[in-house]
């Protein structure tokens, strides 16, 4: 490995519903495995705003002395036209927004997506290979057609995990500095990767240099370092890399608020592999009078991974992110994770490490595959302008539809501004008799912690809340919302004897956008958008939350008639799988 005083881094200076009818009909939001069948009321309206035709314009005349070639270039360059217009990025938001002209990477990672079936055909070293896919067979949703979650044979990379891989494992051990940019949707298993490729770097230092490994292994040192936004990111991704310590040998440690000085020293003194922390933690690393030499310890980081970096690299955090980086001498490795490339992202990338390279997958910017997309007028009847009554019904909905049997439920609702969560809240609990929590940045870190961990765990079975009720009441086959003209009709159809389960639970997390970065909510398969996001950045973000791995899930977004033509077009841009920017 070069010492090179990170001289990289001193060049551092982001179907429209329609309550038009009397009927808000849930029955066309299909079910994960079958058909929903609840019905609300609202006849769906796929699509968004109207556009004139335009009046067809005739191709000029081809000159008979080109004659069939010429025709044939013309219908050609229609096609091509055609193309591009059907692949042209959809303009979402009120700001800047997305890097627009992403298709000339992503374009060149779809043919080596195709040949990659399996992580065997990569370039890791077995016991890492076998370690990690141990580890996403049980972190995995999973669930194959045969009703038997997903096992460690059967476990193929993803999309991003092979080509990040792939392009990463060619030159992984070099000595020269290595810039990456990891760049995919959300839900689409980042985390693991630049995990595989970090870990089998540590494992082929320890393998490939047996005589510097003696010389390190019982030093006071740390051998590479996860930065990350929030510490709610920082116990999410430690929860996954210390599951690691006990099937390859690694010592991995979180650095967090809760973590004591004492408790750091005493990691350090017996090696840290792995430190997840954020970049203001770090830097107080040079503030620990226990700790003499802080470049000491930091002197054997050779990976470095910035999760999250269009976060870290924003505006108010680039500061104390750039100074964090250039504390560590001797990078190899420095690679930015993201699930977006903003414009303003984009362009620091571009003028502080220019050499990096980027790695896309095909359907970066786009929305998930399994989303089902709700737009509600809360403008018109039965909601009248009320957005909190079109909130409390459409919550009242999911909690009574036949989604999720068994299984508690669980659905983030994503708000603009920090000052209307309390209100939102307090409305739900009391008026509406939700069970619903608030989360902003004004809260502590256990606060915030105590209220999120429901959301982050896989659902409950509804039978391990709470005990069973004694005596069963009457079969409910219809049921009238009160002042209202919403009702809910016979499930699954209308001669079947179903009735709506007694037994349901429905948990609910009002947040900023503070909760939608970076987060794997396990098993949230409803989210309401109670405000339009302003940017395609922070859609993107919200939306990710749910539908992650190729999981179903709801969006529910609340409109009113004064909402921009390129809000309600969303439906529409899913359905096409256009590109966000």
């Amino acid at each position: 490995m070069v010492n090179n005083g990170f001289s990289a881094a001193s060049q551092l200076e982001t179907k429209l519903i329609s309550p038009m009818a009397l009927v808000f009909n849930l029955a066309a939001l299909p079910r994960w495995s079958s058909p929903v069948v609840l019905r609300m009321g609202l006849r769906s309206y796929a699509g968004g705003p109207r556009t004139k035709h335009k009046k067809f314009s005739p191709q000029p005349p081809v000159p008979a002395s080109n004659g069939n070639k010429n025709r044939k270039q013309n219908k050609r360059g229609r096609k091509n036209d055609a193309k591009a217009k059907t692949e042209q990025a959809f303009n979402f938001g009120q700001y800047g927004g997305l890097k627009k002209d992403v298709d000339v990477d992503v374009n060149t990672t779809g043919k080596l997506i195709q040949k990659i079936s399996n992580f065997d055909q990569l370039l890791i070293l077995p016991s890492v290979r076998d370690a990690m896919k141990e580890i996403i067979s049980k972190e995995s949703l999973k669930i194959q057609d045969n009703n038997t979650k997903n096992t460690s044979e059967n476990i193929i990379p993803s999309p991003i995990q092979a080509v990040a891989i792939k392009k990463i494992s060619k030159t992984l051990m070099s000595p020269k500095l290595q810039l990456h940019a990891i760049a995919a949707e959300t839900g689409s298993g980042k985390t693991m990767a630049y995990l595989i490729p970090l870990i089998d770097y540590l494992k082929r230092q320890e393998l490939e240099t047996p005589e510097l490994w003696e010389t390190l292994k019982e030093k006071a040192l740390i051998r590479s370092i996860i930065l990350v936004p929030t510490h709610e990111l920082v116990d999410q991704v430690y929860e996954t890399v210390s599951k690691t310590n006990s099937s390859l040998g690694l010592n991995s440690f979180k650095w967090d608020k809760t973590t004591s000085y004492r408790d750091l020293l005493d990691h350090i003194k017996n090696r840290i592999d792995i430190l997840v922390t954020t970049p203001a933690k770090l830097l107080n690393l040079f503030s620990i009078r226990m700790i003499s030499r802080p470049d000491k310890i930091l002197s054997k980081v050779g990976f470095v991974v910035l999760d999250e970096a269009d976060t870290l690299l924003d505006r108010s955090w680039l500061e104390e992110t750039h100074s964090a980086i250039k504390k560590i001498p001797n990078i190899n490795h420095l690679i930015f994770c993201s699930a977006t490339i903003p414009q303003e992202f984009n362009k620091t990338m571009q003028r502080l490490f220019p050499t990096v390279v980027p790695i896309m997958t095909p359907r970066l910017h786009k929305l998930p595959f399994g989303l089902d997309f709700k737009v509600i007028n809360s403008a018109l009847s039965p909601f009248k302008g009320s957005k909190i009554k079109a909130l409390a019904q459409t919550l009242y909905a999911i909690s009574n539809d036949d989604t999720e049997p068994g299984f508690e439920k669980r659905c983030v609702i994503f708000v603009n501004e920090k000052k209307d969560v309390p209100e939102i809240i307090d409305t739900l609990n009391s008026k509406f008799g939700h069970n619903a929590v608030g989360l902003t940045g004004d809260d502590t870190t256990e606060e915030r912690s105590e209220k999120i961990t429901p959301f982050l765990s896989s659902p409950r079975p509804i039978s391990q809340l709470r005990p069973p009720e004694p005596s069963p009441e009457p079969p409910l086959k219809r049921l009238e919302i009160p002042d209202s003209n919403i009702v809910i009709g016979e499930l699954k159809k209308a001669n079947s004897d179903a009735i709506i389960p007694k037994k349901k639970s429905l948990h609910v997390l009002v947040a900023t956008d503070l909760m939608a970065r970076g987060l794997n909510f396990k098993g949230v398969r409803n989210v309401v958008l109670y405000d339009v996001p302003k940017t395609s950045i922070d859609l993107i973000h919200r939306v990710g939350r749910t539908a992650r791995m190729k999981q179903g899930g709801r969006v529910f977004m609340l409109i009113d008639n004064r909402t921009k033509s390129w809000a309600k077009a969303l439906p529409k841009i899913i359905k096409k799988h256009q590109r966000l920017s």
